[in-house]
């Protein structure tokens, strides 16, 4: 911007005023000269005022320029992150405070510089800008959001399998334990069978016929055999102790058959 030399030109007109009041030879009382003084120095002093709130005024546009410079690079920084994938609403969150910021200070100086219709012009011009940031900034959030919207339904989708799985594990688990009881319970029924036959073989009567002896031997062996069979079914699904029985009731038939 621009600043003009206030001061120069009214020492000039005042030098001008001076000469001619010379040259028309005429001369001026002490109390004239004095008001004439106090007129300059008055004149002096609002130029110097004007001219101080025009710098600074000058100055807080260039603060501005610069705070929206920073914007645009933080606004380019945040698409490419948008487009990779990577950004946070944190960051649109921190661009915005930063142009609010701007605004506030926007709008102080606009309320300072009413009657300058140049500086008008400067900050028509900044409003603009900003207002296309903040449409910038919206449509990128908006992509954020949708982005984190799909990825938090996406979770919640896997999380639902997850757990779906899981249950599906436990089921599985407690079938599994379910059929190894099952397992067990029959074992232990088979073992019991095993048992029993053994434990009739055991008790089979005393005769002394003959003929009653080798059949009630024969009805021995038979139970001896059927618990044999039962101890191995019994065996086979895991009751250990069924190879124990099996042996003792072998050497019971060899006995019997000697």
């Amino acid at each position: 911007m621009r600043t003009y030399p206030i001061i120069p030109i009214l020492a000039a007109a005042f030098l001008a005023v001076g000469c001619e009041f010379l040259k028309s030879g005429e001369t001026v009382s002490k109390e004239e000269y004095d008001s004439v003084v106090e007129a300059y120095e008055d004149l002096r002093n609002s130029a110097e005022q004007t001219r101080s709130e025009y710098l600074e005024q000058t100055v807080a546009v260039d603060r501005i320029l610069q705070e929206l410079s920073q914007v645009s690079g933080s606004t380019a920084a945040l698409r490419t992150d948008v487009e990779q994938g990577t950004a946070r609403l944190t960051q649109v969150e921190m661009i915005e405070d930063n142009i609010d910021d701007i605004k506030a200070k926007l709008s102080q100086l606009e309320q300072l510089t009413q009657e300058n219709t140049q500086f008008k012009r400067v900050i028509s011009s900044l409003k603009a800008v900003i207002s296309e940031k903040e449409k910038e900034i919206e449509s990128l959030r908006a992509e954020i959001q949708d982005r984190d919207r799909t990825i938090s339904e996406q979770n919640e989708r896997i999380s639902a399998q997850h757990g779906t799985i899981q249950l599906q594990n436990e089921t599985i688990t407690a079938q599994q334990e379910n059929l190894r009881k099952a397992v067990q319970e029959q074992a232990r029924m088979l073992f019991q069978a095993g048992e029993d036959f053994e434990e009739l073989g055991d008790e089979s009567p005393t005769v002394s016929r003959r003929k009653d002896k080798a059949k009630v031997k024969s009805l021995t062996l038979e139970m001896y055999e059927k618990a044999i069979l039962y101890y191995t079914k019994a065996q086979e699904t895991g009751y250990d102790e069924a190879a124990t029985r099996i042996a003792a009731v072998k050497e019971k038939m060899s006995a019997l058959t000697q």
